[in-house]
C-alpha cells in the first residue's frame, strides 16, 4: 500500500476503531497490513490529520482524531458496491480491510431507515428499518454519502 490517500485512510481506521496508545502501536499495526513507513512520515501524517493523544480515564492516553475527521471520502475510496437485499437488507462490499471504517461512517449518522449494521473484512450488512422501502433507503444513502450514488446495483437492470 503505497499511495499516500490509502495509508492515511487505513491510518484514520485504526485510530478511529482500535485503542492506540503510541506512535509504535500504530507503526506496528500497519506493518500488519504491509504498510511500511517511516517514525517520521507517521508523525507528519498525524500531525495532517490533528490525532491528538487523549486521557483514557485510566491513567493512559489514546489517539483521537477530532469529531468529524473521518471524511466521507473513504466512501468513495473504499465502497466497491451497494446491492440490496430482500426488503431489509442491504449488502455494502469494500475494499479488504475498510468495512469496519465504512461501518463506523453509517452507524455514526444515526439515520433513521438503518437499524444497524455488522461489518467483516470487506462486507457490511445493513438492517434496515421496518416500513421502510428500498427507494427511501436508497435515497438516504445518498444524501448522507453522495458518493454512492454510482455503487448502487440495481439487480433488474443486471438480468
Amino acid at each position: 500500500m503505497s499511495n499516500k490517500k490509502n495509508r492515511i485512510l487505513l491510518l484514520r481506521q485504526i485510530i478511529e476503531t482500535e485503542e492506540i496508545r503510541s506512535q509504535k502501536d500504530i507503526l506496528n499495526r500497519l506493518t500488519e497490513e504491509g504498510v511500511d513507513i517511516t517514525q517520521a512520515s507517521l508523525s507528519r501524517y498525524l500531525k495532517e490529520m490533528n490525532a491528538v493523544r487523549v486521557s483514557d480515564g485510566e491513567g493512559g492516553y489514546v489517539y483521537k482524531l477530532p469529531v468529524g475527521a473521518f471524511r466521507a471520502d473513504i466512501m468513495t475510496a473504499q465502497v466497491e458496491a451497494v446491492e440490496f437485499a430482500g426488503t431489509n437488507m442491504a449488502v455494502v462490499k469494500t475494499q479488504a480491510g475498510f468495512a469496519n471504517a465504512v461501518s463506523v461512517q453509517i452507524d455514526a449518522k444515526r439515520l433513521p431507515v438503518i437499524a444497524g449494521t455488522v461489518s467483516g473484512d470487506d462486507t457490511i450488512l445493513i438492517i434496515i428499518r421496518d416500513g421502510f422501502s428500498r427507494t427511501e433507503v436508497e435515497q438516504v444513502l445518498i444524501k448522507e454519502f453522495p458518493s454512492l450514488k454510482d455503487k448502487i446495483i440495481n439487480v433488474h437492470n443486471l438480468q
